[in-house]
């Protein structure tokens, strides 16, 4: 069975606390989100998007600064800070809402500098996400519609 919204909102606000807690962002969704399985963390600086996707089956956590927000992927950072990606076999074998947990300590461990308002390595993340999308195109032309 899958998650009502707010079963998934009640999961973050719980997993994410640390954010307002350790970083003082806000929960800052609106009347909109609040319909979605979407959160909305921001401070003056940074601005946290926890978000359900593909249709309940898994989380997403984003980040970026409050100006132009780059919707930098978790494990894009997790890349740019390691080298490595997070390993998500075992992830994505779980549920949404216990992928929520996980996702949860993958940002503590590796997003402080960011969660800081420190983005100085969006440049690194920047250049991850250029190599993902080139090693897609195969050279083919697509319309798109």
């Amino acid at each position: 069975m899958l998650p009502s919204n707010e079963n998934f909102r009640d999961a973050v606000l719980l997993e994410f606390r640390f954010l307002e807690n350790d970083f003082r962002l806000k929960n800052a969704s609106s009347d909109q989100e609040s319909e979605q399985f979407i959160v909305c963390y921001k401070s003056d600086t940074v601005q946290v998007i926890v978000e359900g996707i593909n249709w309940g089956e898994n989380a997403r956590v984003a980040v970026g600064s409050c100006i132009g927000f780059q919707n930098f992927d978790l494990y894009d950072l997790v890349k740019a800070k390691t080298g490595e990606y997070p390993a998500t076999e075992s992830i994505s074998t779980l549920n949404q809402i216990a992928q929520l947990p996980l996702l949860a300590t993958l940002l503590k461990e590796h997003g402080e500098q960011v969660l800081n308002g420190d983005f100085t390595i969006f440049p690194a993340i920047t250049e991850i996400v250029k190599a993902r999308v080139a090693s897609f195109d195969d050279g083919i032309e697509r319309i798109v519609i």
